[in-house]
């Protein structure tokens, strides 16, 4: 009964935030896909954040997607890239998110051309449930404020993940 206090309310274990080591204020996460049939689409989304304050994480991401259709002709798509990120947590698993990303695209489709590097600019807001003390499963909605037409994603996106160390 050592975490709960004299009015019977629980209390929070762990450590503030300035007494942890950079270690432990660093996060791992990301996404992944996985397709399997016609079109098989293998790819990830990973992410290592550093938790500045109790509220506000940021950090860097890779982006690697590579999908083969064959449908009617044998065809293959790959998407690479890179990005930053912040994210601010407003209220208890509610959080504000924005990310810059640039991301490439190659199409082996005979007569297809090969994308240019595309710059993206997310804003979006997100829910979180823990799933363990140091884990926690979320989901985000994104909204691509450049509505670059050459984008290789919807507009607005939906991502959802698996962080460690949140």
């Amino acid at each position: 009964m050592d975490n709960i206090d004299d009015t019977g309310a629980r209390r929070d274990s762990t450590p503030p935030l300035s007494e942890l080591s950079t270690m432990k204020r660093i996060t791992y996460g990301g996404s992944m896909a996985i397709q399997l049939g016609t079109v098989t689409l293998l790819g990830a989304s990973p992410k290592i954040g550093y938790r500045v304050t109790k509220n506000l994480t940021t950090g860097f991401g890779g982006t690697y997607y590579s999908s083969r259709s064959k449908v009617t002709t044998v065809s293959s798509f790959k998407l690479f890239g890179a990005s930053l990120f912040a994210r601010h947590l407003i209220l208890p698993r509610i959080f504000l998110h924005t990310e810059a990303e640039r991301v490439s695209a190659a199409n082996s489709t005979p007569g297809a051309l090969r994308i240019d590097p595309v710059n993206l600019l997310w804003i979006g807001a997100g829910y979180y449930t823990s799933i363990t003390p140091r884990a926690a499963a979320g989901m985000v909605l994104l909204y691509d404020v450049t509505e670059n037409p050459n984008s290789p994603y919807s507009n607005p996106d939906i991502r959802g993940g698996i962080t460690f160390g949140f």
